[in-house]
């Protein structure tokens, strides 16, 4: 087995190469991320037990809309929170095919490339100054990712938040083993 930095391993067998990325290794932001979820959900709880003794209809609506928002953030949190907590990616190459994982708990769907149809496999440019870019690499977030190819005029994205050096010789490692197919 040979590493990738913090978050990549890579396992080679004959004709095959299983690549796995963790989805985080601090574990101080993954404990301040339980906390920001727990006291979301308390902050929900509370408020929706105190819709049931509002009176006024004004305020009651106003509540109705608070808490669309709030169950919005709450999905979105969780999912951040499962994916940091137990979430990985998984790339396999075998026989001319890559398969894509995105694994939470020993959950999600298993996509398949044919190798053949995969074309302009890149890495994604980081944009300077970029509002979205730096959103999207923040640590309550699922997004980021820093590897590209076009699949039939698709755009398939992974690599997670992954750090510049790593996602290069992540790379690497990906173009040459399809080369090699």
């Amino acid at each position: 087995m040979e590493y990738i930095g913090k978050r990549i391993s890579i396992k080679r067998k004959e004709d095959e190469i299983s690549i796995v990325i963790l989805s985080s290794v601090d574990k101080t932001k993954n404990m301040l991320l339980f906390i920001w979820f727990f006291l979301w959900t308390l902050s929900g709880i509370i408020v929706i037990t105190q819709y049931f003794m509002l009176t006024d209809p004004d305020t009651k609506a106003a509540i109705i809309v608070w808490l669309g928002f709030w169950a919005y953030f709450e999905y979105k949190i969780f999912k951040a929170f499962m994916w940091r907590k137990f979430g990985l990616e998984k790339i396999k190459l075998r026989e001319g095919t890559l398969f894509y994982k995105r694994d939470v708990a020993g959950k999600g769907k298993i996509k398949v490339f044919e190798v053949d149809f995969i074309k302009d496999m890149r890495m994604i440019e980081p944009r300077e100054n970029y509002f979205l870019e730096s959103l999207n690499n923040s640590y309550w977030m699922v997004a980021g990712e820093k590897l590209a190819f076009d699949y039939y005029g698709k755009e398939i994205r992974f690599g997670i938040q992954l750090e510049v050096t790593d996602a290069k010789n992540l790379f690497n490692v990906i173009e040459s083993e399809i080369n090699k197919a």
